[in-house]
């Protein structure tokens, strides 16, 4: 469940990149800003679940 929760945040993160891409063509500089914020959030999300998996791994 861990790694699928890890898949689908990279997956998430890969469409939140898409749309800062459409902000940054458009010139739309604050929800581009606000998208950064939110991307972070997942890649940090995504790499806690990644060490989450290591333990596991480790310990299991």
């Amino acid at each position: 469940m861990i790694r699928r929760l890890m898949e689908d945040n990279r997956h998430i993160a890969k469409l939140q990149r898409k749309a800062h891409v459409v902000c940054d063509e458009a010139e739309d500089v604050a929800t581009a800003g606000i998208l950064e914020g939110i991307i972070d959030q997942t890649e940090r999300r995504t790499w806690f679940l990644y060490e989450i998996l290591q333990d596991t791994n480790r310990f299991g």
